[in-house]
Order: structure tokens, then sequence, then C-alpha cells
């Protein structure tokens, strides 16, 4: 991990918060050798569950239940079969958030999750509706950084940054 550069000006990290899911949690074991610090695994971090849909493509679920896609479509309270709404996926996260906010408040934590976790942190700093959910494009490996005072205020540092992939 490099302390100079973009993000030189922050605070050094003092643990590494993953969600359980095996390739997260690898990533955040190598982060935290590299920074000398704890990790912390957190289980509603995990990704959001598309139940029957998961490891299926958007044209195989279409093609199969076309009439539940557009229903669960951009959709606050319609889960997948056997999934999570995102309504409940929302309130499983920021519990996530408010918990880091609890444990390390003042400290700087790198969070290791999934797109719809950190779209779910970013929708909350934003303070905004469902939409936010599947606006931002959020990369693999990239980094977003958002700082939360408690629940009265949020900035978002950066977003989606990828400048540390080579």
């Amino acid at each position: 991990i490099c302390v100079e550069g973009t993000f030189a000006h922050l605070s050094s990290p003092v643990v590494v918060v993953s969600s359980p899911m095996k390739r997260t949690l690898e990533t955040a074991i190598e982060i935290g050798r590299a920074l000398d610090a704890e990790v912390e695994v957190i289980e509603e971090l995990r990704e959001i569950s598309f139940g029957d849909w998961d490891g299926h493509t958007h044209e195989e679920v279409v093609a199969e239940r076309s009439d539940v896609f557009a229903a669960w479509q951009g959709s606050w309270d319609i889960a997948p079969p056997n999934g999570e709404s995102l309504k409940d996926f929302d309130t499983r996260i920021q519990k996530a958030k408010a918990a880091i906010l609890s444990r390390h408040a003042g400290a700087s934590v790198v969070v290791v999750a999934h797109v719809m976790p950190i779209r779910g942190f970013l929708r909350d700093a934003l303070d905004a509706g469902t939409a936010a959910y599947w606006r931002p494009q959020i990369s693999p490996c990239s980094i977003s950084i958002v700082r939360f005072w408690g629940d009265q205020a949020a900035e978002i540092v950066t977003m989606n940054s990828t400048s540390h992939l080579v």
C-alpha cells in the first residue's frame, strides 16, 4: 500500500473491515498485512442476494421470467425469487455502516466489499434514493473514499478510482 500520491493526505487506516465472502476476505487479509492492521469480518457486508438469479445473466433471467424481472427492475420492495429486496439489503448495509462507525469512530477504516455494498455507502453519503444504487460505476479493485461524521454528514472524497491499477 502506497502512502504517497493521491491519498497521502488521509490518515493511516487502523483496521480492515471485510465481507465474509472468500474473494473479499482474501483481499482484506493482503491489505491488512500491507498496513499491519487487523482484519474484522462484518457479516452484513456480503453482496446482495439475487437468489435464484445468482450466476445467471440478465438475458437468461428475462428469457425465463420477463414479468418478474420487469417488476423487480428499479424496485425498492420487490426481491428476485429467493433473493433480497433492495430495501432489505439497504437496511443490512446501513447496519454494517453503523457498526463500523460505532466501533471505529474518528478512525480511518478500509472496507473491502462488493459493488452493491459500496453503492449502499455512496447512496447514504449522497442522501439519495433508490436510483443511486444503479447509477455509479464501481469497478473491481476500485477505491471509493467516503468520510462519515456519524449520521450527521458525509463527504465523498473519491469514487471508483482505478488510478492505482497499472
